[in-house]
């Protein structure tokens, strides 16, 4: 099949290594050298070629392709233009090389990632792997670091497959990719799944790989994500009637505050504070619709504190008083002393009395 010819899906399917039934099918794998040329008055040539669909590196691209739905944990969504017209130029360019997977129309895609990449971020070899599998078409975009002296063997526009395979070789599990599934070349694709491997502080992905290359933005708005998780704390609380988880997630909505900008999820959230077994399956059954219990987002601490489940007061002769945002000025009462100070009273059935470290 010649470069410039139309997608087919008769070359080397991934088996099921648990079923032994064939679950996705490649037929074109591209690869590119990225020089970082942000900002420079001029770009490198983009060497490219097409890898074998057989031998070591297959097998490990196989894999990475086989497993992408699992790892890209993080929906994204393509831009429509500033007007509100639904068009996209890197949305375009990625459609019309998944039609015809061709070193030309890849050296497009590899282009716009070449005019976003900065110094900081380095030489980078991209993969472009079209495949099908039982649900339709696949492009997975994967970008893995490279060393700066791999330069020296570049032959302009051609890379030799051994050179791919001794960069990738020494990055294999340092990357960056992005998938995007679709049932047919014309039904198209308008959302896609990222993940960023070279990430270590928080879940995320890097702003020039989604949102400038990509010209992508989440899926999950911040103040949509960030407003669920509190009102499913809420709701938790409202629901729950053991006091010490109870007072579980009361601790954790004081140290969800401290996330402020990270992309997250409420899954990761609960696992990052290893809450209890029952604290966690509190949280997960408020979620009215379960599959966003895992749905990322960018966590927004003003927004998380406008829907604020509860309030607490904290004195200076060390007592803290906490209950319900909403019936907080019900259940405790406040008042000015003669003192000058502030008087709270409630009154209630002890439910709950236990000692504990407060730092």
């Amino acid at each position: 099949m010649g470069e410039g010819s139309s997608i087919s899906f008769a070359k080397r399917p991934i088996r099921d290594s648990k079923s032994g039934r064939h679950s996705v099918a490649i037929s074109r794998i591209h690869s590119y050298l990225i020089h970082p040329s942000k900002n420079e008055a001029t770009s490198p040539l983009i060497g490219g070629i097409s890898i074998p669909l057989n031998g070591k590196l297959f097998d490990l691209l196989a894999k990475i392709d086989k497993t992408a739905l699992r790892e890209c944990d993080i929906d994204i969504m393509f831009r429509p233009k500033p007007n509100g017209k639904q068009q996209n130029d890197s949305r375009d360019v990625l459609l019309a090389y998944l039609k015809t997977p061709s070193l030309p129309r890849g050296r497009a895609i590899a282009q716009l990632l070449q005019r976003v990449t900065t110094k900081r971020s380095g030489l980078g070899l991209l993969f472009l792997i079209v495949s099908q599998d039982q649900h339709g078409l696949r492009l997975l975009i994967s970008r893995f670091p490279a060393e700066t002296g791999v330069t020296a063997e570049e032959r302009g526009q051609a890379i030799e497959v051994q050179f791919v395979e001794k960069v990738f070789m020494k990055n294999t599990h340092t990357y960056k990719s992005a998938l995007f599934r679709c049932t047919s070349i014309q039904a198209g694709f308008w959302d896609g799944l990222v993940v960023d491997k070279q990430m270590i502080d928080t879940r995320g992905a890097a702003d020039y790989w989604t949102r400038e290359f990509l010209e992508s933005d989440l899926k999950n708005t911040s103040a949509a994500g960030t407003k669920r998780v509190a009102v499913a704390l809420q709701k938790a609380l409202k629901d729950e009637t053991d006091p010490a988880i109870q007072q579980e997630l009361i601790n954790a909505s004081q140290l969800i505050i401290n996330r402020h900008g990270q992309i997250t999820s409420a899954k990761k959230i609960v696992q990052d504070l290893s809450l209890t077994s029952g604290a966690a399956m509190a949280i997960e059954s408020a979620f009215v619709r379960p599959e966003l219990y895992d749905s990322t987002f960018k966590f927004d601490r003003d927004e998380f504190k406008a829907c604020l489940v509860f309030r607490s007061v904290q004195l200076d002769n060390g007592v803290m008083l906490t209950a319900e945002n909403s019936s907080f000025n019900r259940v405790i009462n406040v008042a000015q002393a003669d003192t000058g100070k502030t008087r709270f009273t409630t009154e209630g059935n002890i439910v709950s009395e236990k000692l504990q470290k407060t730092r």
